[in-house]
């Protein structure tokens, strides 16, 4: 099949004639712009092109417009709406009308499934409506992405019983439950699912909290001479082999000492467990959160500790290494030094992601990093590669200040 012909698919799905029932009007694309997004413009997969989308007009698939005084020279191809389905068999998609009839299909079942009676009716009503508004093709944010099946029926699944949750619980042992992944709400359908808890209770629930599920208890890993002074105790760090968790809570209540001169925090635990070998005298500090490494309790810790200490963070070397330091150092306010993160080449590329990308033009962009960081993630760019980002592909930590000779 030409790639011309698929193309033709996907404009159609993007397009208002693909995405809105109410379309009545035929797709129109000009041939030439065509071939060329295509990659068809020239020789034999032009012929090819030009066959093939003869062969779809005879079958009544597609509409041609050639020229007046030529009729070999195509102008422009029209697919009609009464043509959808039979040109998506052809193509060998489901067709965008289908498509929202599956996703309609999905909220009508789900309006059947047994909830709490007091929001059974609020239950219903949420479930006809989206289904319509699914088979319309209009848009179902922010309660759902409607290119999304598999999640919208992950999400439907999963609201009967939040509906009828009873236990105080963390987010993470929910999202277990729910989606036999702890990060799962978290990460990616908390703010959905509160949402759609809003639309269902007419704004009496607004967040999970209002079900008794909330958010998991945040706290920072420490290693090191540090005394931490509660009202009714003191903890003392310094003796300690191991690094210990201690709480946001208990860290808010709490007043630091410490004889230490550097402070590291270290963006993964694992990396912080192995520098604690040392008994090094340096108060280590670690979330043990990657992607949310920079939360309130580690900056409030960093805030909390004497000014006259030297602050380092130590962290992976890729774009989103790099976004923690940014965000470290603007939300503390500290003079906070980079540790081993330079850009290191890897045997095999690591491509940026758009993500990636994403990140890096916000860390150029910023303040809060200096024209040597810089110039690292200008590398990566130029490069597209983010190397061998990761702390652990420094090799063995040594025990002497600053724990690597290289990085």
């Amino acid at each position: 099949m030409s790639p011309a012909v698929r193309l033709v698919a996907r404009f159609y799905r993007e397009r208002r004639i693909g995405r809105r029932a109410s379309a009545v009007r035929d797709l129109i694309l000009h041939f030439n712009n065509l071939l060329r997004d295509a990659g068809c413009l020239h020789g034999p997969l032009r012929t090819e092109a030009e066959q093939e989308f003869r062969d779809l007009e005879r079958r009544g698939l597609v509409k041609l417009e050639c020229a007046s005084r030529d009729f070999s020279a195509i102008l422009h191809v029209r697919v009609p709406p009464a043509s959808e389905a039979s040109f998506f068999a052809h193509v060998g998609e489901v067709a965008p009308n289908a498509e929202r009839h599956q996703l309609a299909d999905l909220f009508e079942k789900a309006a059947e499934s047994p909830v709490p009676e007091e929001l059974a009716e609020g239950w219903r009503v949420f479930c006809q409506e989206c289904a319509q508004i699914a088979r319309s093709g209009e848009g179902l944010a922010p309660c759902f992405d409607r290119r999304s099946l598999e999640q919208t029926a992950q999400i439907l699944d999963a609201l009967p019983r939040l509906l009828a949750w009873k236990s105080e619980s963390f987010l993470r042992f929910a999202s277990a439950a729910l989606f036999g992944n702890s990060k799962t709400l978290e990460e990616k359908l908390q703010s959905k699912i509160e949402a759609c808890l809003h639309r269902i209770s007419a704004g009496r629930l607004q967040t999970l909290a209002d079900l008794g599920i909330r958010e998991n208890p945040r706290g920072v890993i420490l290693h090191g001479p540090l005394q931490i002074t509660l009202p009714d105790r003191t903890l003392d760090l310094g003796g300690l082999r191991l690094p210990v968790q201690i709480s946001a809570a208990d860290l808010q209540a709490a007043n630091l000492r410490t004889t230490a001169t550097r402070c590291v925090t270290v963006e993964n635990a694992a990396m912080l467990h192995e520098l604690a070998k040392f008994q090094s005298g340096i108060l280590l500090a670690s979330s043990g959160s990657k992607g949310g490494f920079a939360h309130s309790a580690i900056l409030d810790f960093l805030r909390a500790l004497p000014g006259t200490l030297e602050f380092f963070h130590f962290g992976d070397s890729d774009p989103a290494g790099f976004d923690i330091l940014r965000h470290l150092r603007e939300r503390t306010q500290l003079s906070i030094t980079a540790l081993h993160m330079s850009y290191r080449p890897s045997a095999v590329p690591v491509l940026l992601s758009k993500e990636d990308v994403k990140i890096l033009l916000r860390a150029l962009d910023s303040p809060y990093l200096g024209e040597d960081e810089k110039n690292t993630l200008r590398e990566m760019e130029r490069l597209n590669d983010k190397g061998a980002f990761e702390q652990e592909s420094l090799g063995l930590p040594v025990s002497r200040w600053p724990f690597y000779v290289r990085g």
